[in-house]
């Protein structure tokens, strides 16, 4: 498996939930789709329009099996948009295109899915008389705010399944004061890190965010005082509230404004400041 993949499927686990949220996922979306489908019904008959109930089913349940398939494709997108990693510019430009790739996918698809199923009830599926371009306007802005509501959501409840975990100095042995580890309780539950695998911390809040290769830990602790307890293992702030693994670092490149990105050994970029710049260097 390359480095690429290594991210690429890193990534993906960061969204990934629990199966009860994706069967509430499925019942809010059948519950929206009946609310719709249901008001639709009784406006027709209120102005006289004779529109077969397994028309409308099909319309409603092709829009939301689409929306559900693709969710977990948008939550895989929307981890690799991090903008504490990529910053905001490239996030903002990745999620546009990720709107309309969306949105190609639920017209798309659920307009074949009508296509194939109207028949089985006695009709086919009309494409209506609007332009083209006024039928993707009309739903293209429903697709934005669907896509939005995913792409935020999926922060939200990763935010809110995540155990803020205790981070715990390993006391010093033979008379020395470097940290030789980290002990890391989650719950119940201990787990110890060796400093050479931590790639990157992040403040977040109260806490900070430990980056490794395959997963991240977010403990209560200040940045400032895991930078001193960790300067004796390479560990060199290249932003206010970022730290950085050095003996990670496999390239450095300046812009314009004297700011940075850094290149760690899996691949991944992060930033950093001008004023951090000279410090990094002389580190390395």
């Amino acid at each position: 498996m390359t480095n690429g993949d290594r991210i690429a499927m890193s990534e993906i686990r960061a969204f990934r939930f629990p199966l009860w949220m994706w069967i509430a996922y499925a019942g809010i979306l059948l519950a929206v789709a009946a609310l719709v489908g249901s008001s639709y019904w009784i406006e027709a008959g209120r102005v006289g329009l004779d529109i077969p109930l397994g028309h409308i089913v099909t319309n409603e349940l092709t829009s939301i099996v689409i929306v559900f398939a693709v969710t977990p494709l948008v939550f895989a997108w929307t981890a690799r948009l991090d903008p504490r990693r990529i910053g905001w510019p490239r996030a903002l430009l990745g999620h546009g295109a990720g709107m309309i790739a969306f949105g190609a996918a639920h017209i798309g698809g659920m307009t074949l899915l009508r296509l194939a199923l109207y028949p089985l009830f006695g009709g086919s599926y009309d494409l209506g008389e609007d332009p083209l371009v006024t039928g993707l306007i009309y739903e293209g802005r429903k697709d934005a705010l669907a896509y939005i509501a995913m792409a935020v959501g999926a922060w939200l409840l990763a935010a809110a399944l995540r155990k803020p975990a205790t981070i715990v100095e390993q006391a010093a042995q033979a008379g020395q004061q470097a940290v030789r580890r980290l002990e890391i309780r989650d719950g119940a539950r201990r787990v110890w890190l060796d400093p050479a695998d931590i790639l990157w911390i992040e403040a977040a809040g109260n806490y900070v965010e430990l980056q490794l290769a395959d997963r991240s830990w977010l403990q209560r602790q200040t940045l400032a005082a895991l930078e001193e307890q960790l300067a004796d293992h390479g560990f060199v702030r290249i932003h206010r509230s970022r730290l950085v693994n050095r003996h990670r670092v496999r390239g450095i490149v300046s812009n314009d404004s004297g700011d940075f990105t850094v290149t760690l050994d899996d691949g991944r970029q992060i930033a950093g400041g001008r004023r951090w710049r000279d410090a990094l260097l002389q580190a390395g």
